[in-house]
């Protein structure tokens, strides 16, 4: 038993670095290329065939509109004038990041191709039809522009520019936070290190590979947890965060939800029962951590606080006066 226990304990001690290397190579940017002179680490999250599947770039280009808004964005940040990124677009309906501003590889911004559409001609003129779907090609709908669904579903699509510079900013803050790029590392090492400590515990009453098993599934589940709960918290702090930087953004947030909720109904409908399985009554993405509408809410009370410390201060400027 002894034997075989070591040899278990060996397995679940190797599994343990796996998912830290795959996250740094994909966010890190790394890849170890052999050159006749020197190891050279070059891009990873590159155009490479493996890099696709948790990439997910869309293959149109972002609009100079785009690039020039992050680079404005990025321009009223402190010490990041000099950070390396790179704006591409994505298929899926939410941003993305990975990497980080704080990285000598950069960020790589990921924004849903609504974000580049400047005018309902532009977007006319991206393509003749539209092709809807939630993530599997087997309910996607085709949706002729031309037409009356086509024209409302264009119509919905738009984003004002604060709804924009929202999401720009909101993105920006996430690039440039070390705390998000660090904490699942440091939870999965900390989970699987409770892990060992599991199959240690259980091994000594239920024999190594009940224990085995025990430590592998211990570990996945709080470490699944722990990713729910983390994604929830970064999603509300980041536009919290966003919001309290200026008048601006707190109006673009409300615009970006009360859009994307309108949005996401119309979708509901063109989808038929996948639409109605996937997405609520009022436009909330049934798989999101945090809600649209939840996000809306706590945004419409953070606009309320705001209000109310700034008439505070006012108050307190005009007892000063008197």
């Amino acid at each position: 038993m002894s034997s075989y226990f070591s040899r278990l304990k060996q397995v679940y001690m190797g599994i343990i670095p796996i998912y830290p290397l795959g996250y740094i190579m994909v966010h890190g940017n790394f890849r170890i290329q052999y050159s006749t002179t020197k190891l050279v680490l070059s891009g990873f999250r590159g155009d490479q065939i493996w890099a696709k599947p948790y990439l997910d770039r869309s293959s149109m280009e972002p609009s100079e509109h785009l690039k020039e808004l992050v680079e404005y964005e990025i321009d009223k940040m402190d010490r990041l004038r000099k950070a390396k990124f790179q704006v591409v677009l994505t298929d899926e309906m939410e941003p993305k990041v990975y990497g980080g501003l704080f990285l000598s590889s950069g960020a790589e911004l990921q924004f849903p191709l609504r974000m580049t559409l400047d005018d309902v001609e532009t977007a006319r003129r991206i393509g003749a039809n539209l092709e809807v779907d939630l993530g599997l090609s087997k309910h996607r709908r085709k949706v002729e522009v031309n037409s009356e669904t086509g024209d409302e579903l264009i119509a919905r699509m738009m984003l004002s520019d604060a709804a924009k510079q929202f999401i720009v900013q909101r993105q920006l803050q996430i690039a440039n936070s070390g705390e998000y790029f660090c904490a699942p590392i440091l939870a999965w090492i900390g989970f699987s290190t409770m892990g060992y400590g599991v199959l240690n515990a259980v091994a000594i009453m239920a024999g190594p590979y009940i224990a085995t098993a025990a430590a592998l599934g211990f570990t996945l589940t709080t470490f699944s947890q722990f990713s729910r709960y983390f994604e929830g918290y970064k999603t509300t702090k980041a536009d919290e965060d966003t919001i309290k930087r200026g008048d601006e953004y707190l109006i673009g947030a409300i615009d970006y939800f009360e859009s994307t909720m309108k949005l996401n109904r119309l979708y509901r409908r063109v989808l038929g029962e996948e639409g109605e399985k996937r997405i609520a009554r009022n436009g909330d993405n049934e798989e999101d951590t945090v809600k649209l509408s939840s996000r809306l809410r706590e945004v419409r009370k953070l606009k309320k606080q705001m209000n109310q410390e700034e008439k505070l201060l006012n108050e307190q400027e005009e007892n000063k006066e008197h």
